[in-house]
């Protein structure tokens, strides 16, 4: 039972690896979404798969939300805008 050598074992001669662009659609839709909201920043984590978004602004405690897919970000985003208003007592704290 012998088994092929492997391609990184020494004396080996170097084998050219391609690499691989993961995900291509997903990181798009979050850089889209990243150009469409100045005050996020929105990226896409290929080994989680999911797509992040970070608060750009001033607020009392670091602001990140996470989701599957860009359109549960978005939702997360706008309750997190309507919760840190209302923390802060904004000008529309009533809507929260």
């Amino acid at each position: 039972m012998s088994r092929e050598p492997g391609r990184h074992r020494v004396g080996t001669p170097p084998v050219q690896v391609e690499s691989r662009r993961w995900d291509l659609a997903k990181r798009a839709a979050a850089h889209q979404l990243d150009q469409m909201e100045p005050a996020w920043f929105v990226s896409y984590g290929v080994g989680s798969r999911r797509f992040f978004a970070i608060a750009t602004w001033r607020s009392p405690a670091p602001l990140r939300v996470e989701a599957a897919s860009v359109e549960e970000l978005r939702e997360m985003m706008r309750e997190a805008e309507l919760g840190a208003m209302a923390r802060v007592g904004g000008p529309w704290a009533w809507v929260a």
